[in-house]
C-alpha cells in the first residue's frame, strides 16, 4: 500500500507511548488487585485485537477495490465490504460486554475509557487518504466501539446473490483462520501477556494482509473483467447474430421471392409463346 495506511509524516506518540501515560498505568496496576490485573490485561488484548483486524479487513478490501476496479458491483467487493461489517459488529458486541462488565468496577472502567482514547489515537495517524475512503467504517468503529457509552447497533449485511455452494478451499480457510485466532486466545491466557501495538505494527500486520490478499485475488482472478460489459458485449453479440440471421432469412426470401417471379414470368412468355404459335397454325389452316 505504500505506506498508505498511516501517516506519510512521522508519526505522533500514541498514549501508550507516552511516558506519563504508561506512568500513570504502572501507578494503577500497583493498586489493582491480581484478578484486576488480568483483567486489564483482557480489555487491553480485545481491544486492539479488534482495531488490528479491523484495519486488517479495510486494507483487504483496499486490495479488492483495485483488482476490480472497472467492475463496482463485483460479489468480491461486496463480500470483502461483509467481511468488515461483521468485524464491526463484532467489535461493538464485544465493547458492550465489557463495558457492561467493569461498569461496578471504577478502576477497570476507567482503564477501560483510556484504552478506548489510545485505540481512536492509533487510529488518528492512519493515513488521512485510508481514513477518507473508508470514513463511513471509521466513524461506526469510533461511535460502537470506542464511545464512552456503547449501545449494541447491528449494521446490516449486503446482499451478495451468489448461490450458496460447498467450496472444500473456502471452508479451510475458514477453519484455519479460526484456529489462529483460538491458537492467539489461548496462548494469552496462557501466559496472560498482551503487547499493545503501536503504529509501526499496526501498519505492518495490515500491509502482510494486504498483499496476501492481492496474492489470492491473482491466483483466483488473474484477468479481472468486468461482469456487467462482459454480459452486455454477450448481449450485444447475441443481438447481432439474431439481426444477422433475420437479414439473412429476409435476403433469401427475396431472393426466393425474386427467382418466383422470374420462374413466373419466363412460365408466362413460354405459354403466350405457345398460344400465339398455336393461334398462327390455325390461321394457316
Amino acid at each position: 500500500m505504500n505506506n498508505y495506511a498511516y501517516q506519510s509524516q512521522k508519526p505522533q506518540k500514541s498514549l501508550h507511548n507516552n511516558s506519563a501515560y504508561e506512568q500513570q498505568l504502572q501507578v494503577q496496576s500497583l493498586k489493582l488487585t491480581q484478578k484486576q490485573q488480568e483483567e486489564v490485561k483482557l480489555i487491553r488484548f480485545y481491544i486492539y485485537e479488534n482495531f488490528q483486524f479491523l484495519i486488517n479487513l479495510i486494507s483487504s478490501l483496499k486490495a479488492v477495490n483495485e483488482h476490480f476496479i472497472n467492475d463496482p458491483q463485483h460479489p468480491m467487493k461486496i463480500i470483502a465490504r461483509n467481511k468488515i461489517v461483521l468485524q464491526l459488529n463484532l467489535s461493538n458486541c464485544i465493547q458492550y460486554d465489557q463495558q457492561y462488565q467493569y461498569q461496578s468496577d471504577s478502576k477497570l472502567n476507567q482503564i477501560l475509557q483510556q484504552e478506548k482514547q489510545n485505540a481512536q489515537q492509533l487510529l488518528e495517524q492512519l493515513s488521512p487518504e485510508l481514513k477518507e475512503e473508508f470514513k463511513n467504517y471509521f466513524d461506526i468503529y469510533k461511535t460502537n466501539s470506542l464511545n464512552q457509552n456503547i449501545q449494541i447497533c447491528s449494521q446490516n449485511l449486503e446482499q451478495t446473490n451468489l448461490d450458496a455452494k460447498f467450496n472444500q478451499d473456502v471452508l479451510q480457510s475458514i477453519i484455519s483462520s479460526i484456529q489462529s485466532v483460538d491458537q492467539t486466545t489461548k496462548e494469552f491466557r496462557e501466559q496472560k501477556i498482551y503487547n499493545k501495538p503501536n503504529i509501526q505494527d499496526v501498519f505492518e500486520k495490515s500491509q502482510n494482509y494486504y498483499e496476501k490478499t492481492k496474492q489470492q485475488l491473482n491466483i483466483n482472478f488473474p484477468n479481472p473483467i468486468n461482469e456487467r460489459q462482459q454480459s452486455k458485449f454477450e448481449e450485444e453479440k447475441q443481438n447481432a447474430q439474431a439481426l444477422e440471421s433475420k437479414t439473412s432469412q429476409n435476403l433469401t426470401e427475396k431472393v426466393t421471392l425474386h427467382s418466383s417471379k422470374q420462374i413466373h414470368k419466363k412460365s408466362k412468355q413460354r405459354i403466350n409463346q405457345k398460344y400465339h404459335s398455336i393461334k398462327k397454325n390455325i390461321k394457316k389452316k
